[in-house]
């Protein structure tokens, strides 16, 4: 294979891949019909190149290398389709309310990761969704209840979240929402975000309720590294102790308060408070 050839079946792949956003991904999901009409055009574009293209350039790539990067192309798509999650028919985010005012709903499940704290000083966490609670219309006040599956991004009050640990379960009282895409280019895209970490919508908290007043924490990893700062707070008091716990065990493991975060972005240093085993050795040297 020479340097145009491989270079042809290169770009067909990278512009497979990028076709994708033409209908959408990975912001919304797409059904298979519309994703049937984009393999097909990819389909129809390599047919017409096989054909048109070796008699306007005659020294160029043969209709066979034509075809072969069509389906090349088709493989980059069929692949793209099969990694990107998609949610389950009986996920979390098919039971988004489409009022504007949304509907109060109570979801239980499994706490995923130790609260942390938000930049409007709100509790976040995922949770596995489990149980769906939903009030029924006004004419009859009773509730619905139903099996979900899906993870949720929650927000809560702060003082709401006090206290959670991973894998205790919990129910929280608020009102369910889709993300909504980027409003301009090179913005945050917290529909994107969702769609990396497998979940499709969030919840935006106003109680949290046990279900099970005895649950007691078990043990994991997290319940090490929360002895990590503790300890390093304590010697070291705040925001210093937590500042060189950002830099063992990464910015998203500790409530770093988010004006020294902005310091560090600032300055170009943002990378220092991403653990590595690089930082780790260095700190472990010194001490």
């Amino acid at each position: 294979m020479n340097l145009a050839s491989g270079s042809l079946l290169s770009g067909a792949y990278i512009l497979a891949l990028l076709s994708t956003a033409v209908v959408g991904l990975p912001t919304r999901t797409v059904t298979w019909q519309e994703y049937s009409l984009l393999i097909l055009s990819v389909i129809g574009i390599g047919i017409i190149c096989a054909i048109a293209f070796p008699r306007i350039w005659r020294t160029g790539p043969r209709p066979r290398l034509w075809l072969t990067a069509s389906l090349i192309a088709v493989i980059a798509l069929l692949y793209v389709q099969l990694r990107l999650p998609q949610p389950e028919s009986n996920d979390i985010s098919q039971f988004v309310s489409s009022s504007a005012q949304g509907q109060v709903v109570t979801i239980q499940g499994n706490v995923e990761t130790v609260p942390r704290l938000t930049r409007s000083q709100k509790g976040q966490f995922w949770l596995e969704a489990t149980q769906l609670t939903e009030l029924e219309s006004n004419e009859n006040r009773g509730t619905t209840t139903r099996g979900v599956t899906g993870k949720l991004y929650v927000t809560v009050p702060l003082l709401q979240s006090t206290g959670l640990f991973p894998g205790q379960t919990i129910s929280v009282t608020g009102v369910l929402y889709k993300p909504k895409p980027a409003a301009n280019p090179g913005g945050f895209d917290f529909a994107t975000y969702l769609t990396k970490e497998g979940a499709f919508a969030g919840l935006s908290g106003r109680q949290v309720s046990f279900p099970d007043e005895n649950q007691e924490s078990t043990w994991g990893w997290w319940m090490l590294r929360q002895r990590i700062i503790h300890a390093q707070v304590r010697q070291l008091g705040s925001p210093t102790g937590l500042l060189l716990s950002s830099i063992v065990l990464g910015r998203k493991a500790v409530d770093l308060p988010y004006d020294i975060r902005d310091l560090f972005i600032q300055t170009g240093f943002a990378h220092v408070l991403a653990a590595s085993g690089f930082h780790v050795s260095l700190i472990l040297g010194s001490v």
